[in-house]
């Protein structure tokens, strides 16, 4: 017997149909294997799909949720700076001399929580003053933009004008010059 590397091709020299029978089984596993990854390949895709959607979902309720945040924050501050005024009016009511009442809030919060509330209350004001700025920054922006295409007509218009001034001019001419050709052939005619 020949060593192992050889018999293969002598098998298949002694019979073809053999090798033809490996050749479509290799085929047929290859087609097999192909098929497997595409499927493979589509159930990937679908479950990035997937995923891409379930993200998106994801942002838009982590987007909300942080909105909800912002807006019970700003309550919140709002609320603490409602509660600093009254401490303050309260403070400002009282008249010197007269013994403190029972039930005065300022008689239940602490020095520390006073202070924490007038933290809060600087704190608001500076969430109010910082809206106020990005809507008039807003505004701005949106009257500028007016503005460039106002400017920007207008300079269409203009241009416009000039055309039709050149034109007239270009119209102008060509009359005087019909007017004294007709009027030299009048001449030379009669």
């Amino acid at each position: 017997r020949e060593p192992s590397g050889q018999a293969t091709p002598q098998l298949f020299s002694e019979n073809p149909s053999y090798g033809l029978c490996l050749l479509f089984q290799w085929l047929e596993s290859i087609e097999v294997t192909k098929s497997a990854l595409q499927q493979k390949m589509l159930d990937i895709e679908n479950e990035k799909d997937l995923f891409r959607k379930q993200k998106g979902y994801l942002d838009e309720e982590l987007d909300f949720r942080k909105q909800s945040m912002d807006q019970a924050h700003k309550r919140i501050l709002e609320l603490e700076a409602m509660l600093f005024e009254a401490l303050q009016q309260e403070d400002a009511s009282r008249t010197p001399g007269l013994i403190k009442g029972e039930g005065r809030l300022s008689d239940l919060l602490t020095e520390e929580e006073k202070e924490e509330l007038r933290r809060a209350m600087d704190q608001w004001k500076r969430c109010v003053m910082c809206e106020l700025r990005e809507r008039d920054a807003q505004i701005l922006r949106e009257r500028m933009e007016l503005l460039q295409l106002t400017q920007q007509r207008n300079k269409e218009l203009e241009e416009s004008i000039e055309a039709q001034k050149r034109q007239i001019k270009e119209l102008e001419e060509k009359f005087l010059f019909l007017f004294l050709f007709f009027s030299l052939a009048f001449i030379l005619w009669s």
